[in-house]
């Protein structure tokens, strides 16, 4: 298990994303040959989501975009670590997504230089590829914890609390955070919105702080989360 001990020397993040561009009609007129490519994508979605059967390139779009750093952009990035018994949180947020990811990197960078290692739920599959591409996206080197392709499995700094819960289980790491914390008797991080709402909210209603605070939430809930079952 977990040692307490351990707890200070980890580095909480999240990641929210959103489609790169606020529609579909967007893409099209700024880019239209990843615009093409979108209709390819959109395809696959189709075929292996039957909720989105029936749905336009367009539909799909608002809600899928943001899940792949080739379609999407990083709109928050939240990092939590434990301060004498409290979360302390820093958040880098907003329109500037090149900003966004400089203030991530040398965060991530300060971590691996201090030898700590970073947490979040989830994030080998999503966080950490999304922002690794976005950053090289950006003409920026990724941190040394996030280049994980010629690392042996126990040279990785990275706890992914997805990965810890599912005990070897392939299936169980794809638990989602606020079943693990209803589980734990932690309160729900989904108070507000939850990450389909994300580019709605980004895009339409401009409410940066709100997805700010849903970020946060996520952070908090995993450092609970840790905490809760170290010994």
């Amino acid at each position: 298990m977990i040692k307490k001990e351990d707890l200070k020397n980890i580095v909480y993040f999240d990641v929210e994303t959103a489609g790169a561009y606020p529609t579909h009609e967007d893409l099209v007129q700024t880019n239209p040959r990843l615009a093409k490519l979108w209709e390819k994508r959109a395809k696959y979605f189709r075929g292996t989501n039957p909720e989105l059967a029936e749905m336009t390139d367009s539909e799909i779009y608002s809600q899928k975009a943001g899940l792949e750093a080739e379609f999407g952009r990083v709109v928050c990035v939240s990092f939590g670590i434990w301060d004498n018994g409290e979360h302390r949180m820093t958040s880098f947020y907003g329109e500037d997504e090149k900003e966004i990811l400089e203030k991530t990197n040398k965060v991530l960078a300060n971590a691996s230089a201090k030898g700590m290692k970073i947490c979040g739920h989830n994030i080998k599959i999503f966080d950490v590829p999304f922002l690794g591409k976005k950053m090289i996206f950006n003409g920026m080197t990724p941190p040394p914890n996030l280049q994980l392709w010629d690392k042996k499995p126990w040279e990785v700094p990275i706890l992914d609390t997805s990965e810890f819960f599912s005990f070897g289980s392939w299936s169980h790491k794809f638990l989602g955070l606020d079943l693990l914390a209803c589980s734990l008797g932690i309160d729900s991080p989904k108070e507000d919105i939850d990450g389909s709402q994300v580019h709605g909210t980004f895009w339409v209603e401009k409410s940066y702080d709100r997805i700010k605070e849903y970020c946060e939430r996520d952070v908090i809930t995993v450092m609970d989360v840790l905490q809760k079952v170290s010994r």
